[in-house]
């Protein structure tokens, strides 16, 4: 991939980097933490990615150890403090975070360069797809910490790993390992090492990218949709009937 001379400027704890026209690279950046996610870096998420119109975004972890260890606990009393002034949770960045990625219009790729934890499980799952290489493993320790996970994260697990691995994760605190996931439908590749991983996270960016943005846009909403609230009710049939009638209307022309 390219050079971080193509770095945009971003948060403390991420970096983004543009590859190509409407492809893009997020970094969770804090490799002396294994990648770690800061609450700030969880804010830029959820801002920038209220901004995109229509890229693809790569989501990966600096080095090639860890795509992320989950929350940064050297920033809890900071994030304990400030949602104790709401309601004493202080997974809510997180939790907003994931939620814009859903509600983007982008499609996100998490490209796992090395072990998943807790919030970077997460973050994962909030992606459209996910591609690992071999070696790749994901826990969620929420069973040892002795905390219970919020709703939406458990549907964004259970979408993912399906009902018997999410059991395993969550009750078990388990570890499951990328050949597992793949095995479930969780990951759209599984490769040999960090050069092959690079080279087909760029291969599925420019796959998402060369398709008619109103089918790739008409699709992913509504397969983020029906995993997050199930079946569809009648306005948002409508809105896809809509975008049906638009894409078949605009078959053939060049903008799209």
């Amino acid at each position: 991939m390219t050079s971080d001379e193509n770095a945009a400027p971003a948060a403390p704890w991420i970096r983004e980097q543009t590859l190509a026209p409407g492809v893009l690279r997020w970094v969770l950046d804090n490799p002396s933490k294994r990648n770690a996610v800061h609450p700030d870096a969880l804010a830029w998420i959820r801002a920038r990615a209220g901004a995109l119109r229509g890229e693809v975004v790569l989501l990966t972890g600096a080095g090639t150890r860890a795509f992320s260890a989950g929350f940064d606990l050297s920033a809890l009393p900071e994030a304990l403090s400030e949602a104790a002034a709401r309601d004493g949770l202080p997974d809510r960045p997180l939790i907003a975070a994931c939620d814009a990625i859903e509600a983007a219009d982008a499609c996100f790729v998490a490209v796992l360069n090395g072990y998943v934890i807790g919030a970077g499980v997460e973050l994962a799952c909030a992606c459209d797809l996910r591609v690992a290489r071999e070696g790749v493993w994901f826990q969620v320790p929420a069973a040892r910490l002795g905390v219970v996970y919020h709703a939406r994260g458990l549907q964004r697990f259970r979408a993912v790993f399906g009902p018997g691995l999410t059991r395993r994760l969550m009750l078990l605190a388990d570890r499951l390992s990328a050949e597992e996931v793949l095995a479930v439908g969780g990951l759209a590749r599984l490769v040999r090492d960090q050069e092959q991983l690079d080279a087909v996270a760029r291969e599925l960016a420019e796959r998402l990218r060369g398709f008619s943005t109103r089918s790739t846009r008409g699709h992913r909403e509504m397969l983020r949709s029906l995993e997050r609230d199930g079946a569809p009710d009648a306005a948002r049939l409508e809105v896809h009937e809509k975008r049906r009638r638009a894409a078949y209307t605009a078959r053939g022309r060049s903008e799209d």
